[in-house]
């Protein structure tokens, strides 16, 4: 074939091409999609417009520094928190200073003054709309001031060097208090520790032990479900378990004490004793004073006196159902028993002068009277 046929042949069929392609348009987008728009073009002048930021939530913004505020004498610090460490201490200083940190950092602190100028309240208290977590608080008050933590804590807390009064709430978590004024603690659960007490204390613990040492007034303490143990204090003692052992020892005062389900252990106790418990022994050990009174009982446990050997005198009522009765003093006995009672069940004799009345009453345990050693006396001072 000719050269310029077949040119005119190719040149034939691209024509015929390019009609085709021309007459389907531009491409179109996917069913359902819509095609990208093309963008906006910009005026001579103007500036390029930033990408949109992404979104981000603001929150008002707290100082989070410490909180410093004056606070004058016969003022009160209360402090709420959710749950979280409470740490107190006194300083030499007219100012409550109070600090918090969470997981993440300082935790904005709360301030609220109410009251009369005279005896301010100071309200410290984190935030429930802005903290929901536990934090730890630390806050240092001025000696004088008196400390309280509101109802519904939960978390240890700790009080050191405070002259005025600290009140603990109702809440769950460890107490810890040393060197204080007069103390009131209530606890649902966590154990309760206390030591050098300036004033009186009054403790109430629904589950956990009770440990008070150093108390120069009147110690009352009770417990549901725990153990107690109590020492040198300098006033009377008042003390209940519904079960737990109870144990007190170097109490200047009278001691009352009474557990439905615990041994009692009463050691160098100055004044009279009323000590009882359903399940368990009662023991004391110490000098006792003439004309003082002392009746210790037990349902079911043994019962006994170990006192000094130079007693000048005492009157004894000896009292069990099932058990013996021991003495190392000889008794001038009174009343031996009813004629046809068990042997025995109940014996009443004096030993010396008899100005010291001793009752000791077990159902079906021993009951005991014995003479002390030297070194039996010297626990207290």
């Amino acid at each position: 074939m000719p050269k310029r046929i077949i040119t005119i042949l190719i040149l034939t069929l691209f024509s015929a091409s390019a009609s085709t392609v021309l007459a389907q348009g531009p491409p179109q987008a996917p069913q359902g999609q819509q095609p990208p728009k093309a963008p906006k073009a910009v005026k001579s002048g103007e500036k390029t417009p930033s990408p949109p930021a992404p979104y981000t939530y603001s929150t008002d913004q707290v100082p989070v520094e410490p909180v410093d505020v004056k606070l004058a004498k016969g003022g009160k610090v209360a402090i709420s928190s959710r749950a979280g460490q409470i740490f107190v201490s006194g300083w030499d200083r007219d100012v409550v200073q109070a600090s918090a940190t969470g997981d993440n950092g300082p935790v904005p602190i709360e301030t609220q003054t109410t009251g009369d100028p005279s005896r301010p309240r100071l309200l410290l208290s984190l935030s429930a709309r802005r903290f929901r977590r536990e934090a730890k608080l630390d806050v240092k008050v001025p000696r004088y001031a008196d400390v309280e933590t509101l109802e519904g804590y939960r978390g240890d807390i700790q009080v050191t060097d405070v002259d005025g009064t600290t009140l603990i709430n109702a809440g769950n978590g460890d107490v810890r208090l040393m060197r204080v004024g007069s103390v009131k603690v209530s606890r649902r659960s966590g154990d309760i520790s206390v030591k050098e007490v300036k004033g009186d204390l009054t403790a109430r613990n629904f589950s956990g032990d009770v440990v008070v040492d150093s108390v120069a007034g009147v110690v009352d303490v009770a417990v549901t479900n725990g153990d107690l143990r109590i020492q040198n204090t300098g006033g009377d003692v008042h003390a209940n378990s519904a079960t737990g052992d109870i144990d007190i020892r170097c109490a200047k005062g009278r001691a009352d004490v009474a557990s439905a389900s615990g041994s009692i252990t009463l050691i160098g106790i100055g004044g009279e004793i009323e000590a009882s418990t359903a399940s368990g022994d009662v023991t004391f050990r110490g000098a006792i004073r003439s004309g003082a009174s002392y009746r210790l009982k037990s349902l079911s446990g043994n019962v006994s006196m170990t006192i000094q050997p130079d007693v000048p005198g005492f009157t004894a009522t000896l009292t069990t159902y099932s058990g013996e009765i021991n003495t190392d003093f000889p008794l001038k006995v009174e009343s031996p028993g009813q004629p046809g009672a068990p042997l025995n069940r109940r014996v009443t004799g004096t030993f010396g002068n008899g100005q010291a009345k001793l009752a000791l009453d077990s159902f079906s345990g021993t009951v005991r009277i014995a003479k002390a050693t030297a070194a039996m006396l010297k626990e207290c001072k």
